[in-house]
């Protein structure tokens, strides 16, 4: 692994998204999304995503510079838009950046996205409004079906969708964030365990001929958190299939939907959410337990000192995926290992 000071890696991601045609706004968004996934401690949705999208976009299956239209729109809260094939990332700032001007003039803001690409980690999107002191919610499907049904005899039916929430919190720099998708873990996850040498946990995957699994090398198939995650799973598909025009039973296809909803606490007359966060905060710690985002804070504070780590094979494809005008530093071709 090796340690890269996150300035210089999200300044290189930039130049690599800008030699694909993307704005410098566009570009920005991607690359300071992919660097706090990293310094979160979300690696799966980190950098390492960085050379795919590239090459999503070279091939034309994500647009670098979309033009979003827009579908729908009631009054003022409510707008469906057209994402143009708009990277994920994109389409989320967008869609939650929209939301909070509404919820800002009337207490909630709606925003049904239709085809865009993947948007990694959401809770980076909903951080933002939380900081604002709105609560904020994001979901979004994935284009694949890779989640067996529990003691299904057939092939994977479900996406991994996730689903976040942040609630501000008298920490405003550090909300309340609930970032999670319906299977017991992420194909980042079992990737991160497959570079460690780390078995899975029994319950997270099963092989190529739906066999229980415990080798990373071998999943080819996840598994739901419970019933409770299946359940879960299967209304978020059906609900966003409705609501963002995706396939019911995910179908490999690239034009993903997102929903986006905001709300302002004052608006909706619930001006003491702060010291409710904060009384819930002392009881959780108190008994030694964490609240959700408490690791992501504690990780990110951590990584900005250290610099993010990169596995070799992910630094070897970032330095790969640059072009002339957005070549790697140079020290990179060397790296110090850790």
């Amino acid at each position: 692994m090796t340690r890269v000071p996150a300035g210089e890696l999200a300044d290189y991601l930039e130049r690599l998204y800008r030699a694909e045609g993307m704005t410098r706004g566009g570009a920005r968004t991607m690359a300071t999304a992919h660097i706090e996934a990293d310094l979160r401690g979300i690696p799966g949705h980190g950098s390492r995503l960085a050379p795919g999208y590239l090459g999503r976009l070279r091939s034309g299956q994500l647009n670098p510079r979309p033009r979003m239209a827009v579908l729908r729109q009631e009054g003022d809260v409510c707008l469906v838009v057209d994402a143009d094939l708009a990277p994920g990332s994109v389409a989320a700032r967008f869609a939650v950046t929209a939301g909070v001007r509404r919820a800002r003039r009337h207490g909630v803001g709606i925003v049904c996205v239709h085809r865009t690409g993947h948007a990694g980690a959401l809770g980076i999107f909903v951080s933002r409004a939380a900081r604002l002191g709105l609560v904020s919610l994001v979901a979004a499907p994935t284009s694949s079906a890779c989640v067996a049904l529990l003691g299904g005899t057939g092939p994977p039916l479900l996406g991994n969708s996730a689903f976040t929430v942040a609630v501000p919190g008298p920490e405003p720099e550090q909300p309340v964030v609930v970032d999670l998708a319906v299977a017991s873990t992420s194909w980042g996850r079992v990737r991160q365990r497959t570079y460690i040498g780390q078995d899975l946990p029994g319950g997270w995957a099963l092989d190529a001929v739906g066999r229980p699994v415990r080798d990373p090398r071998r999943a080819a198939v996840l598994l739901p958190t419970g019933e409770r995650g299946q359940a879960l799973a299967i209304v978020l598909q059906l609900l966003l299939s409705a609501l963002t025009g995706t396939a019911p039973i995910p179908d490999g296809a690239e034009g993903r939907g997102l929903l986006s909803l905001v709300l302002d606490p004052v608006r909706l007359g619930a001006t003491g959410l702060a010291g409710v966060v904060d009384e819930m905060s002392r009881a959780v710690r108190g008994q030694g337990a964490r609240m959700p985002g408490d690791r992501a804070w504690a990780h990110r504070s951590a990584a900005r000192q250290d610099g993010i780590g990169l596995e070799d094979d992910d630094l070897a494809a970032l330095i790969a995926a640059g072009r002339p005008g957005a070549r790697a530093p140079g020290g990179w071709s060397r790296p110090h290992s850790i």
